[in-house]
Order: C-alpha cells, then structure tokens, then sequence
C-alpha cells in the first residue's frame, strides 16, 4: 500500500530507481495483489479473538497514516514516514505490537497484555526491527535531504546509524539470552540469525541499493523465523 500509494508521486518527480520503476509498470497486479490480500485479511477477521479488536484497531490507524496523509503539519496534511526522527520507532513500535501483542491476546486473551513475557517478546521485536529499519534511512539520506526530512543519520551520519544499529541488535540477542538461557535450542536459532543480520547491517551505506534494503535486509525477518523452526525440528 505504502508503494501503491506514492506512485503518482513518483511519475511526477522522476525516480532512477529500478524498484519504483518495476512498480509503475507492474501498477495493475499490485493493485490486485492488494485487493486480494484485503479481501483475505477480511475473512479472516471472523475467526479471530474479539479482545484483539481493542488493540488491532489504534495499530492499524497508525499503519493507514504511514502512508496515507492525514497527520495534518501547519496547512498541510503529510504521512507519518515524513516526519523524520520518530518514523521509525512507530514503525517498530507497529510490527511489535502486530507481530508479537497480538498474536499472545488472539491465543490467550486479552489478559496477555499484563503479561511481563509478552512485552519481553515485543520489546525485542521492537529493537531488532528498528535495528533493520535505520539502514533504510541510510540509503535514504540524498532523498530525504531533498525534501528536508530529518532522520537518525542525517542527524548523527550514516557510519554512526550503522554502529546504533548494531547496538540494537546487541541488546535483542541479550534480552534473547536473558527470556530463554543460552543453553536453550531456540537462541541458537536466534543467535545464527542475529549474526547474519549483524553482517548484513554492516555493510550498510547510501550507495546500497533497493534490492539490498527490500530482499536482503527485509529477508531477514524469514532467516530469524527459519532459523528458530530448523532448529525446533
């Protein structure tokens, strides 16, 4: 949605992009691939705890305003991926509570909110996405200069971004090691994954292209889940 909606954007200013470019020729499919994943996304809501109602609703408000502008800034209304420095903990903040909250008060509940183990889950989902997200900034940094969006790398450059984000990564597979013991078949899991991360992240520069951001960075979300379900069997 966040593409589909940008692409009159991107006719009229231009883009060397091969991403937005294979977008705007392929606009028909992703329309229909949005479509039909809506359309799924609304039958499945009948099978669905109703306690979750209380929290997928405020997430997914933020989600539509991410890429829909309806956050009004002085005479204008801007989406909330243009205001820079924060951008990005919503973003993690989203995916923590999409990916972990609620999945926990689906199974269990609205009790689970209260849980201490599920704020444990959430709160590392929420550094290991924002660990992944900043070097989206980085490749960003030409363009968000350009339409005078502030992010972490303009503010502290992009070499430093990239050492935060390791800290991050850091205190996701210690908070890992602190939930389930180092001992535990799962952080080994955990661990290989967060170290593939960890190498990809470091090769992160304003040079890098939307393929490195898109499939590789975006792709390790599915390394850390393979990694833990190879290991659980």
């Amino acid at each position: 949605m966040n593409m589909i909606s940008g692409l009159r954007e991107l006719r009229d200013s231009g883009t060397k992009s091969e991403r937005h470019h294979w977008c705007m020729n392929n606009e028909v499919l992703m329309k229909s691939t949005l479509a039909f994943g809506l359309l799924l996304s609304g039958g499945s809501v009948w099978f669905l705890n109703e306690a979750i109602w209380f929290l997928i609703v405020p997430l997914g408000l933020v989600a539509f305003a991410y890429t829909i502008p309806i956050v009004r800034k002085e005479a204008n209304k801007i989406r909330i991926r243009e205001i820079g420095l924060w951008k990005i903990f919503l973003i993690a903040s989203v995916w923590a509570g999409m990916t972990a909250i609620l999945p926990a008060v689906n199974l269990y509940g609205f009790k689970q909110v209260f849980e201490l183990g599920s704020w444990q889950l959430a709160f590392g989902r929420f550094l290991f996405i924002l660990a992944i997200t900043i070097p989206f900034d980085i490749r960003d940094l030409a363009n968000d200069a350009n339409k005078g969006v502030r992010t972490i790398p303009s503010v502290i450059g992009w070499k430093l971004s990239v050492l935060a984000s390791h800290v991050l990564l850091v205190a996701f597979i210690l908070l890992i090691w602190f939930r389930l013991g180092a001992h535990h078949p799962f952080f080994v899991g955990y661990a290989i994954s967060t170290a593939i991360t960890t190498v990809l992240v470091a090769i992160a520069s304003p040079k890098r292209s939307d393929f490195y951001c898109s499939f590789w960075l975006e792709g390790t979300m599915l390394i850390q889940f393979m990694a833990v379900l190879l290991i659980w069997f």
